[in-house]
């Protein structure tokens, strides 16, 4: 491949954190070139080293070794002037995180203008990018006024606006619904069209389908330029240990684990008012996993919130366990950002629901096997920071379900996880609720619904009968 033809040229890379804890090897002996002008995808499991690499690339980290070159510059050995010129006119980023892009007092439209070289950005050109994306209704909002797919989208047309020749980002559909990832990419696939390269680090396989080449990590090494097959199950097998197994269905069969009756919640005043659960009926029963589906928006996580008891309803009524201050073992919840201490090791996080309660040793043989499964043992020691997002997801799962709550409320649980990773996490939710508790779950993954015992559709926030693709167990 000539020269002018790589976008990065990868020699040697390798990329070690030194923590706390000790050290990190996120990155060994990367050897790759990723073409200019067209998609490539990095592949492999969370933690497997992606957002190590893409860090790397878009120069916002050194390697320990190795070279990194883009665009023909040195980057890995370059000046913070240099890696900052070329972040402002060769490299676009997306953080994984959608608020992490996005300042929260800027509008839509100024994070774009921004973004832009030189603020040059026409109305037609901000119009364009931000109606490809569908957020031009949008554009006056504030980052805290955007649901977690309207972020996303957002970050994105900020980097599409920039006019970079290469845009890196970090699992850029993993919080959108279908049809919000395909607006993202025909804007992605138009772009690469004309000549920009871009490295997506995803584990979609809608992202992997679009990319003319694929570079695959797995430990922190180049195991291929193709997906290795299909992943190991074994995790799945081992049964956890719980402590206090309840027979399934013990709650009473005339009282529903959680009841929703004509919720309503609106935000703003006036003209700008967003009512985002409107009338909201739901009814969830012990031994139940219930999949709340819609696209980003909609006002799955308003409602979800007000399951919880984390938001109050503008009105109607609610009906959970533990009434009006459910303690961890009547509510526990997974929220999209997870909420883990970052001054807490992933075994401690995992823990300190069940230490709160002074239930911690008869917890224990629960934990190992929940660490176990959700694939966490050698990370049990570090800290939240020190993993990848993936794993810092399934660390939220496992914490939630460590006491065998009643009433279980998770919030795109999957949206980090890869193929594997996600059928362990739903296999453990599932557990949860045969111990008679009930699980919701707001989600736009369709490969959830083969898991869930119910589909409920939401959209503009409006519950609807039954969802497409409406399975059993």
């Amino acid at each position: 491949m000539p020269s002018d033809d790589v976008a990065v040229r990868l020699r040697g890379v390798a990329r070690t954190y030194r923590t706390p804890t000790g050290e990190v090897r996120a990155l060994r002996d990367v050897t790759a070139d990723l073409p200019g002008g067209v998609i490539s995808a990095v592949i492999g499991p969370s933690g497997s080293g992606k957002s190590s690499l893409l860090r790397l690339i878009a120069g916002l980290d050194r390697p320990t070794g190795g070279s990194v070159q883009v665009r023909g510059i040195e980057i890995g050995r370059a000046s913070s002037r240099v890696r900052r010129a070329a972040r402002r006119s060769t490299v676009g980023y997306v953080f994984q995180r959608p608020s992490d892009n996005l300042v929260p007092h800027l509008d839509v439209a100024e994070h774009l203008r921004l973004a832009s070289r030189g603020g040059r950005l026409t109305r037609n050109e901000m119009l364009d990018v931000a109606g490809g994306l569908g957020i031009t209704h949008r554009l006056s909002h504030r980052s805290d006024e955007l649901s977690g797919g309207e972020q996303q989208r957002a970050a994105v047309a900020q980097a599409l606006a920039s006019g970079a020749s290469l845009i890196l980002a970090d699992e850029p559909t993993a919080e959108l619904d279908s049809d919000s990832a395909e607006m993202v990419l025909r804007s992605i696939a138009s772009l690469a069209a004309r000549g920009v390269a871009f490295v997506l680090a995803t584990h979609d396989p809608s992202v992997m389908a679009i990319a003319d080449h694929r570079l695959e990590l797995e430990h922190g090494a180049v195991v291929g330029t193709v997906p290795s097959g299909a992943q190991p199950t074994d995790h799945l097998d081992r049964p956890l240990r719980w402590p206090d197994r309840r027979p399934g269905g013990w709650w009473p069969d005339d009282e529903p684990v959680l009841g929703l009756v004509d919720i309503d919640k609106s935000y703003g005043a006036g003209g700008d008012t967003v009512r985002a659960v409107d009338g909201a009926t739901l009814e969830g029963r012990s031994g139940e996993v219930i999949g709340l589906v819609g696209r980003s928006g909609s006002g799955k996580t308003t409602l979800l919130n007000i399951a919880a008891g984390w938001e109050r309803p503008d009105g109607g009524t609610v009906q959970r366990p533990g009434g009006a201050a459910p303690r961890w073992s009547d509510v526990a919840v997974v929220p999209q950002h997870l909420g883990l201490m970052d001054e807490l090791s992933v075994r401690e996080n995992i823990e300190y629901p069940a230490r709160l309660e002074g239930r911690l040793e008869e917890r224990r043989e629960l934990i190992d096997d929940l660490i176990d499964r959700l694939g966490l043992s050698p990370l049990q020691g570090r800290t939240p920071p020190e993993t990848s997002l993936g794993e810092q997801q399934r660390t939220a799962v496992a914490r939630a379900v460590v006491l065998g709550p009643t009433l279980i409320v998770a919030d795109e649980p999957t949206a980090h996880q890869d193929a594997g990773w996600t059928r362990a996490v739903l296999r453990t939710l599932t557990d949860a609720t045969l111990n008679g508790g009930c699980c919701v779950i707001a989600t736009h993954d369709a490969t959830v619904l083969g898991s869930i015992d119910r589909a409920v559709g939401m959209a503009d926030g409006r519950l609807e009968p039954e969802a497409p693709g409406r399975t059993g167990r």
